[in-house]
């Protein structure tokens, strides 16, 4: 692709307390394999101590409860460029990212948003196993279902995603009500009721894992408590809820036992349960083996699925404590 055809890009970021991770990350935007002039870097950082990265356009957010979706937001009014890309501050971004995101805009006339592959930055048992259960979206099974080629898409996560403008602007822009994260998933979906939505697996950033199994169960607690929240302002509420059900790994065993207790079955068939749903999903992700040589990963995915599971459940369970109760969104 010959540089005068290629658009002006704003590559925008939120952060929040991590600026050594930031600066590795701007680092490896810097380092892209894209027109310097045509490119503009906005960084909204969330501190009262602000300190402006050089060559970005800096924008200091106070600390508040507004969450994730008006920050987005308040970067998208930064940026000036007719296309917006997004990355998070716990990734680097491969070389030739920024063009792999905007070639299929430039394509297809038709295509509104592109979304990117999320490789685990480290090797670390937690790191791949994320990898592996597609967190955050992007990840192996997106790369898998993609086969190495463009294909449609209902599911941009902003650790890695590019939109037109007037598509993004279009659709609203970032949900302000996401308080606790979704504004991502929420603003997709609006997009693509108007115009199409790919995939590319060449599109790559590598994604920091954060560490423990305490981290990510508290990081689907948080989702969980979004996912309540946003069902009191989205549209296809019965639809959400029913999705909420059928993903609920609570639900599921809480529905085995009562059929053990109608039954009248020795409890100890509810552990015989619990083993064949685990050997269910180490089959189900036996495909990993051709990408990922370590056997420990295909062991240890669903125990990591199981902890961000049941996050997700007891986020949906406090959520809506918190709604009946009229409780602190804090």
């Amino acid at each position: 692709m010959a540089d005068p055809e290629l658009p002006r890009v704003s590559v925008l970021m939120i952060t929040k307390d991590r600026r050594p991770w930031l600066a590795e990350a701007l680092k490896s935007i810097e380092a892209l394999d894209y027109p310097r002039e045509k490119l503009e870097i906005v960084v909204v950082e969330t501190t009262n101590a602000p300190l402006a990265p050089p060559g970005v356009v800096y924008v200091v957010w106070p600390p508040d409860e507004r969450g994730y979706g008006v920050a987005r937001n308040v970067s998208v009014q930064a940026s000036t460029g007719e296309i917006l890309a997004f990355t998070d501050d716990d990734c680097v971004v491969d070389r030739g990212w920024l063009r792999e995101l905007v070639a299929p805009m430039l394509q297809y006339p038709d295509v509104a948003g592109v979304g990117g592959a999320v490789l685990p930055w480290d090797a670390t048992l937690l790191g791949q196993c994320e990898h592996v259960l597609g967190y955050p979206g992007g990840g192996l099974p997106y790369i898998h279902r993609a086969g190495g080629n463009l294909v449609e898409t209902r599911q941009l996560n902003t650790a890695n995603c590019a939109y037109r403008r007037g598509a993004l602007l279009a659709a609203g822009g970032f949900e302000p009500r996401a308080v606790r994260g979704g504004e991502d998933y929420l603003l997709v979906r609006a997009v693509a009721r108007r115009a199409r939505c790919l995939f590319n697996p060449r599109a790559v950033v590598y994604h920091r894992s954060r560490g423990s199994l305490r981290r990510l169960f508290a990081r689907f607690f948080n989702f969980g408590r979004g996912q309540i929240e946003m069902l009191g302002f989205i549209d296809e509420r019965r639809q959400f809820a029913r999705d909420m059900a059928r993903t609920s790994l609570v639900l599921k065993y809480l529905g085995l036992l009562i059929v053990l207790v109608l039954i009248r079955a020795n409890p100890l068939w509810l552990g015989v349960g619990g083993a064949a749903h685990y050997a269910y999903l180490v089959l189900s992700h036996r495909y990993i083996t051709r990408y990922i040589s370590r056997r420990d990963v295909l062991w240890a995915a669903p125990a990591v699925r199981f902890v961000s599971d049941l996050g997700m459940d007891c986020g949906r369970v406090w959520g809506l404590i918190e709604w009946i109760t009229g409780g602190s969104r804090a």
